[in-house]
């Protein structure tokens, strides 16, 4: 069994059953602890529980293919590098602070802010487009679920 838990993959699909059940968790306990007795259908919970679903049977997937190479060999994947777990650790504290900036001044300059930094992380380096993609998207998720299918966004 500990051989098995230094597969690369069956970390991962560790790793993504964790964040799933997490984010579940929480868009059950956000809704049900408002004050406010808001359709489930139309709360700002609905997507990230559907994010959380979607997630499972990707889980399911990346624990069933680790598991399988963990019988066959050793773990063979390469270890992550320098850069790619800074780059990884970069992208959770973006996360993060996403999340708590959107507390703060609320989903679109937040989105804003997360987006043009998320692309920025990814290696573009256009500021033009840059600014497209982050100030466009959110004003599109606007438009589509609060103006046009009348959600509620955080």
């Amino acid at each position: 069994m500990r051989q098995a838990l230094k597969n690369k993959t069956l970390q991962d699909g560790l790793a993504v059953l964790l964040a799933a059940l997490a984010l579940g968790v929480r868009s059950l306990i956000d809704f049900l602890s408002t004050g406010q007795r808001t359709a489930w259908i139309l709360s700002p919970w609905l997507f990230p529980m559907l994010i959380a679903l979607a997630a499972l049977p990707l889980s399911a997937a990346l624990l069933r293919r680790g598991w399988r190479e963990s019988g066959r060999e050793a773990d063979a994947a390469p270890a992550v590098s320098a850069p790619g777990r800074r780059r990884m650790a970069a992208l959770v504290l973006l996360t993060a602070a996403y999340l708590a900036l959107m507390g703060l001044i609320r989903f679109i300059p937040a989105t804003v802010l997360y987006l043009a930094a998320l692309i920025r992380l990814l290696g573009e380096r256009r500021w033009a487009r840059i600014a497209a993609v982050a100030v466009l998207t959110p004003l599109v998720l606007y438009a589509l679920f609060a103006l046009g299918l009348n959600v509620r966004l955080p």
